[in-house]
């Protein structure tokens, strides 16, 4: 997620992985690696980078929304915009939905043993 997140801002803002580097102090190289996630960024070079991209750290590591759980004001977590995306075009496909949500780990496996 994080890579993804990397790139992504870079991109927005028109930098080069290059750019990047020199303006938090690491290679070109870094940069290609944490965008690729063959590598991830340590705290310090983290944190450089939400400053230098105008984002939060949340926003890099994945969590960019403060959900509430329906009905639950006492059990906020926070998620990616990807995970919620996913939330939102599983709904539309009912059966499918119904069939995670009364046994999420059975459906899990049942497609990952169908993926892989």
């Amino acid at each position: 997620m994080i890579g993804k997140k990397i790139k992504l801002r870079r991109s927005e803002l028109d930098l080069t992985q290059e750019q990047l580097g020199e303006m938090i102090g690491v290679t070109k190289v870094s940069i290609c690696n944490w965008e690729k996630g063959i590598k991830f960024p340590s705290t310090e070079n983290l944190i450089e980078m939400s400053k230098v991209l105008n984002v939060s750290i949340d926003y890099l590591i994945g969590n960019d929304q403060y959900v509430i759980a329906e009905g639950d004001k006492n059990y906020p977590v926070t998620m990616a915009n990807e995970e919620i995306q996913l939330i939102q075009e599983l709904r539309k496909h009912k059966k499918l939905y119904d069939r995670i949500t009364d046994d999420p780990k059975r459906t899990i496996d049942l497609i990952e043993r169908k993926i892989y």
